[in-house]
């Protein structure tokens, strides 16, 4: 598509060119450079052209009658169809090249403005009366990068499918109103939608701060908690830690069994008693002392180990 566009304006050119270089305003050379023109098979864009102050002299009350059709023609070649040629009166008429470029230039604004292109409609906005004449300037349009697009000749009704189209086609100056008002509602409506999502991220930013100061709160809370209960209760935690300590010097606690020691003098308790864990009789007969029996064991020479504990003297 972008090549075509620049063909197009390619072509263009030569003609710009010599209307910008003729010395002379005749009727008859400009309406014959008009015709030249719209017959090239490569030009698609003729607003530049009909800008020109050679071909606006035509616009004057003393050009014959017969050559002032020449500039609504190329006003109809740059942004009309041809139901508009047909409809409007003392227009030249065509030579097989410019019916050829008109009803493809139409074929393009059709495309665009018709949502469904059936066969019918198109060959009724065209002047066409046979189907396969209908195809084959649609083959020529797809082959001329002019629009993409497939025939359905065998639907219901028969359609053609277009999917793209080449922007080769001029804009009307009284439509520009128009397309400004356009785009200044779209302008408007994405203002809007800009405004609604700004909005939505402010809302989001400000419950997320909300809740990590929350969280934060809470978790204040949950550690001066933690250090109150700590304090309350760190005097009841200093008999159970001493006794933690006992258990783990003689080897006992879990029901292990501790290897052989002699026990010191303070490992007793305030009443007097030695402790292993247990509290069992003992025999008066035992008193101060402490007797071990080793009895045979495995053939790595464990040993079975018996405490006797008793009051000391």
């Amino acid at each position: 598509m972008d090549q075509t566009h620049t063909r197009a304006l390619e072509a263009l050119q030569p003609f710009i060119h010599l209307a910008n270089s003729t010395s002379t305003s005749s009727p008859r050379l400009i309406a014959n450079l008009i015709s030249n023109a719209t017959s090239n098979p490569q030009t698609y864009f003729f607003a530049e052209l009909l800008e020109n102050p050679t071909i606006q002299s035509l616009r004057s009350p003393d050009t014959p009658a017969e050559y002032q059709g020449y500039l609504t023609l190329l006003e109809i070649f740059s942004w009309g169809t041809w139901e508009e040629y047909q409809s409007t009166p003392n227009l030249p008429a065509l030579s097989p090249e410019q019916t050829l470029k008109l009803r493809l230039l139409s074929l393009l604004t059709l495309s665009v403005t018709i949502k469904h292109l059936t066969y019918e409609n198109l060959m009724t906005a065209l002047s066409i009366t046979n189907p396969a004449e209908l195809e084959s300037l649609v083959t020529a349009a797809i082959y001329s990068s002019l629009l993409t697009g497939r025939l359905s000749p065998a639907s219901s009704p028969p359609t053609v499918n277009v999917t793209s189209v080449a922007p080769l086609r001029d804009v009307k100056p009284q439509s520009l109103s128009r397309m400004i008002s356009v785009l200044a509602d779209w302008e408007t409506r994405c203002g809007d939608v800009i405004s609604d999502i700004e909005a939505e991220i402010a809302n989001i930013k400000e419950n997320a701060e909300k809740q990590r100061e929350k969280e934060k709160a809470r978790k204040s809370v949950f550690e001066k908690a933690i250090e109150e209960c700590s304090s309350e209760k760190g005097g009841e935690n200093v008999p159970s830690s001493r006794m933690a300590r006992k258990m783990a010097r003689f080897g006992t606690g879990a029901g292990g069994i501790g290897n052989k020691r002699e026990f010191s003098s303070d490992d007793h308790d305030d009443d007097g008693y030695f402790e292993n864990g247990s509290y069992g009789a003992v025999d008066p007969g035992l008193e101060g002392r402490m007797d071990i029996d080793e009895g045979t064991g495995s053939s790595r020479g464990a040993r079975q180990v018996k405490r006797v504990l008793g009051r000391k003297t």
